[in-house]
């Protein structure tokens, strides 16, 4: 009867081994898919900047184009005012050709406020990514460590999972060091842009 009593102990405690087991292959499945879930919002970041690097680089080809024919309007002006001076019997016509030019420069130059006012809008959108990047790189940090945790309880039938939810996670933290390594590069590339019309000017 003794020997009954302890087998009937040991089966409890192995069902009771088994149900905490399924439950850790529970937990460990739930941290794999927010492992994933967050390797999707990884991607989509990673969308989001070459976006906004290509937006940036057409809003910098139309601003040297602005700037150009700024530049053309000006010489046309001097122009202008060298025939003014030599030409008094074509004052009056000159006088009308000055006024058009300077209209036509005062509306390129409002024109041209537009494409700042977008590097502005591009310099905070990629700050606002930035600032997500760090934020999911925070929570893949806490995973990390609940992993760990789940890791160290779980028993010899679970190292399997938990090797691919640690391979997850650590293929989500090298994209994350992808993605930040291009917004060092995109915002290279906007102080490169950003400075390179004013040199030429």
């Amino acid at each position: 009867m003794e020997s009954y009593t302890h087998l009937i102990g040991l089966a409890d405690q192995v069902t009771s081994h088994e149900d905490q087991v399924k439950s850790y292959e529970d937990e460990v499945k739930t941290y794999a898919d927010q492992v994933s879930s967050y390797k999707g919002l990884v991607q989509n970041l990673e969308n989001v900047v070459t976006k906004l690097s290509d937006k940036l680089s057409e809003v910098d080809s139309e601003m040297i184009t602005k700037e150009n024919l700024v530049k053309q309007h000006a010489k046309v002006a001097e122009d202008a005012v060298s025939e003014l001076f030599r030409s008094a019997s074509n004052n009056a016509t000159i006088s009308r050709s000055l006024q058009e030019r300077s209209n036509m420069l005062i509306k390129i130059s409002e024109e041209k406020s537009q494409p700042e006012a977008d590097i502005e809008q591009l310099k905070s959108n990629i700050d606002a990514c930035e600032r997500e990047i760090n934020s999911l790189k925070y929570e893949l940090h806490i995973v990390a460590e609940e992993l760990e945790i789940r890791n160290e309880e779980k028993n010899m039938s679970t190292v399997r999972s938990a090797e691919v939810a640690d391979k997850q996670h650590l293929e989500g933290s090298k994209k994350i060091a992808k993605l930040e390594a291009e917004c060092q590069r995109l915002r290279g590339l906007f102080r490169k842009k950003l400075h390179g019309p004013a040199t030429m000017a």
